[in-house]
């Protein structure tokens, strides 16, 4: 994960957090940083509610590539809510490549993720 502007967003930290996780394809650590109520939906996915429901998501989704890295081009906020976007670049299994432009809307509470939201097409994997 790396960010490719500078940015004065509080929920920096947090974000750089959750996408060092996501790249390290670390499902466990993805959780640690959201509510145990947390709503997650990826692109055009049905939305799912709870940790559990989350870990086994993106592990599954792990599972199906070799690596990923995000590059974060932009992160607004206003209270409570982040937004960032940027470039997820996939690498297949038959390590074959894939970049595609992604943003997330995050909702937080008491300095977790309460909502997380993934616009990304993910079709071409």
């Amino acid at each position: 994960m790396q960010f490719t502007t500078k940015t004065s967003s509080e929920h920096a930290p947090l974000i750089a957090a959750l996408y060092t996780a996501v790249d390290a394809r670390d499902a466990q650590a993805v959780v640690d940083h959201v509510t145990d109520d947390v709503r997650f939906q990826l692109g055009n996915f049905d939305p799912l509610t709870g940790r559990d429901a989350v870990k086994e998501s993106n592990a599954a989704f792990f599972a199906t590539i070799n690596a990923m890295r995000h590059s974060i081009s932009g992160i607004w906020s206003s209270g409570d809510t982040a937004i960032c976007d940027g470039t997820v670049h996939y690498t297949r299994l038959d390590l074959s490549e894939h970049e595609v432009p992604f943003a997330a809307h995050l909702d937080l509470r008491d300095g977790k993720i309460a909502d997380y939201r993934v616009f990304v097409d993910i079709s071409g994997l």
